[in-house]
């Protein structure tokens, strides 16, 4: 109700409210209109002319993009767009924008990620828990997440906690999965997920204040200032903290960020940019229900559902640095090249206390210190027939201390390219490589893929390619009493096919339907092991038989009258050794079904319905929070899930208001083994710009 207020208590005051730039200042300062849909994904066709255009990356933009606000009046403060994407001209619909963003609810990058086909989340329902993203069926290993073209996965975990990116900071979230996944980082056959981050340029000072609050504690609250201290340079400043008590014992979680970006413009056709990231965390991890202590009433009843642990916990300090020089030496503002040095330093502290009631020294007590500093170069070079790409990188690893882990220090290092031809013709066709050197071997990966248009209301696509995914150090060198190996851990390799279509126009909205194949040869498994005194599960890492995996995605974005509909469905179906695997849900699908329209002679933009998800029965994966790993359940199956949501997004003037109420029918459901979701709750908030 309160959320409902505020958005009345807007459209009254709004028109008052709303200042008037003077007669001579209007063209300058006032938003300019967005198109009919402002919230549709771009065609290829329409990022490449807005692309091609050198003027577009120095002309202000609309207001409801406020990452380019008011250019300098000289044109001294010149960007290109789109720097540290991984494919200026890659099909939109792997794309989020931040304009996107505002109409999609989530609580962390993970809730993102299910916007896009074919990502299942094992969610341990509650913030900051490292809930898996996985990808047609590939888990969290074969996933790299990228900050700019630069990774972000720890080489000790070799994984990247999805709450510790601010989503506010993104200005374009892409995800590439199918054969052209493994081109863009090592480790990343499964998906590749890139968060290109904003490039403020705005004269005036600009404020954005994002706030968000929940049940049992739960809070969000981002803010962010930027301003051009001169012709040439842009400062941009912000901050995030989340918090909660959480559900049951053993969930709290409170995490600072902090991010600070200095662009200067060297010369028209120089860029320097320097951006710093801070993380700062202390996270409880319970480990979920112990499901044989808890009968299925009992697991949802904060009260009476008994956890595995209730005092383990870590804390997690981490800084990301990046020194970028972007140039356009070519000519043209699509022809970009990028050299970025970076230097990552995380420190974790993992503790867990035996006897939580008493103050005896833990279990456990381990930190774990991880570095990686590297050089990263790319260009782009598009004329009228073809799109080339081409990239390296050198990167120096370090386990500085782990006891776990040992210490470690390796340096890795990457090739990769790829040539589109007719990228806007009827017929397409690209091919691709990528070679990298990791502990002393060489793996080669290729790939091809085709795209053919009928016209703007139909086109089909295919592609195949052959990867590896190399094993990363926590396969390789972990040691504890959980963990054993029966022989040495060879590299997996991925052969990948995928061929499917896309129906409708970017007016009307798009259907897209994918049929996908994928051979995993020597899948590095976690299979249960139960020699171990500790409350959490233990693993026998090992190689194991040939998995292949068969399935359908379907993309729904379909506008008709006042409504949109918009989901995922996939069906999976995985086989190994000639046995039916359950790890994943069979079926599954997330939508709704909304109303969108502007009203109050279109000062208010509303979109309002509701949405729900499902999953028929699967076994999933138990969580070993002090590995940071997911091992095979043997356990109780979960069952069928589902669940709805009432959905309220409001934009009047600068300000989005959201207003969600989770679970109305408060069914009962576990988010993966064991931890319990499923509780009717209240969620709202605020986004709000200001221009001074």
């Amino acid at each position: 109700m309160i959320a409902l207020c505020l958005l009345l208590l807007c459209v009254i005051v709004a028109p008052a409210a709303l200042p008037k730039p003077l007669p001579k200042m209007a063209a300058a300062l006032a938003p300019q209109a967005p198109p009919p849909d402002s919230t549709r994904p771009r065609t290829p066709r329409e990022d490449s002319l807005r692309i091609r255009h050198a003027a577009a990356d120095s002309l202000r933009q609309g207001r409801n993009d406020s990452s380019a606000a008011a250019a300098d009046t000289l044109g001294r403060m010149s960007t290109p767009s789109l720097v540290g994407t991984l494919d200026r001209f890659a099909d939109t619909s792997g794309v989020r924008t931040s304009r996107d963003l505002h109409w999609l609810d989530y609580r962390s990058l993970g809730g993102i990620l299910e916007s896009f086909p074919g990502v299942f989340m094992m969610d341990q329902e509650s913030e900051g828990q490292y809930s898996q993203a996985t990808f047609d069926g590939v888990d969290w290993r074969a996933a790299r997440v990228s900050s700019n073209g630069r990774g972000l996965n720890d080489p000790a975990s070799g994984v990247f906690k999805l709450y510790d990116f601010t989503a506010e900071y993104a200005d374009r979230i892409e995800v590439v999965t199918g054969p052209r996944a493994f081109l863009y980082g090592l480790n990343s056959t499964g998906a590749a997920v890139n968060l290109v981050t904003k490039n403020y340029n705005s004269n005036k000072p600009f404020t954005k204040f994002n706030y968000s609050e929940g049940a049992y504690g739960y809070s969000n609250v981002d803010g962010t200032f930027s301003q051009n201290i001169s012709r040439k340079m842009n400062v941009t400043l912000g901050f995030q903290h989340q918090t909660t008590d959480g559900r049951f014992i053993g969930e709290a979680h409170d995490a600072w960020n902090a991010r600070e970006k200095i662009r200067y413009n060297i010369s028209h056709d120089i860029n320097l940019i320097l951006s710093h990231y801070h993380t700062s965390t202390q996270t409880q991890m319970n480990g979920g229900v112990v499901d044989t202590l808890s009968g299925f009433l009992t697991a949802f009843d904060n009260t009476l559902a008994v956890m595995k642990q209730d005092s383990t916990y870590e804390k997690v300090t981490r800084n990301d640095f990046d020194l970028s020089l972007v140039g356009t030496f070519l000519g043209d503002t699509a022809d970009v090249t990028n050299l970025t040095l970076y230097y990552s330093h995380t420190m974790r502290e993992f503790r867990e206390r035996e006897d939580p009631y008493h103050d005896f020294p833990p279990g456990v007590s381990s930190d774990h210190v991880s570095s990686w500093t590297g050089v990263q170069a790319t260009q782009d070079v598009a004329t009228g027939f073809q799109h080339l790409g081409v990239g390296g990188n050198v990167e120096l690893r370090q386990i500085e201390g782990s006891p776990n882990l040992g210490r470690r220090r390796n340096v890795v290092g990457a090739l990769w390219g790829k040539e589109e031809i007719d990228p806007e013709g009827p017929v397409a066709v690209a091919l691709y490589a990528r070679i990298d050197s990791y502990l002393g071997k060489e793996y080669a990966g290729y790939g091809a893929d085709a795209t053919l248009r009928f016209g703007r209301w139909l086109s089909l696509y295919g592609g195949v390619s052959q990867s590896w995914r190399v094993p990363n150090y926590q396969e390789l060198f972990w040691t504890d009493s959980t963990v054993v190996r029966t022989g040495p851990i060879v590299a997996e390799h991925h052969t990948v096919e995928e061929a499917g279509a896309t129906f409708g126009t970017a007016e009307t909205g798009t259907v897209r339907l994918a049929l996908f194949h994928r051979t995993v040869t020597d899948p590095i498994t976690f299979t249960p092991y139960n020699g171990t005194a500790s409350p959490f599960p233990g693993a026998v890492i090992a190689n194991g038989p040939a998995v292949n995996t068969s399935g359908v995605t379907a993309h729904l974005d379909v506008r008709f009258w006042s409504f949109s509909l918009e989901g995922n469905l996939e069906y999976l179906l995985q086989k190994s050794g000639g046995a039916i695997l359950q790890a994943y849900p069979k079926f599954s699908g997330s939508g709704g079904l909304f109303y969108r329209k502007k009203l109050v002679n279109d000062k208010l933009e509303l979109k309002t319905g509701f949405r729900g998800r499902f999953t028929l029965p699967y076994v999933g994966f138990l969580f070993n929070p002090e590995m940071i790993a997911y091992v095979a359940n043997t356990g109780t199956p979960l069952g069928t899930t589902a669940s709805a949501d009432f959905f309220l997004i409001g934009h009047i003037g600068d300000a989005y208001i959201h207003f969600i109420w989770e679970n109305l029918a408060g069914n009962r459901y576990f988010g993966t083994p064991y931890y319990p979701g499923g509780e009717r709750a209240i969620r709202f908030g605020i986004s709000w710009e200001f221009l001074n």
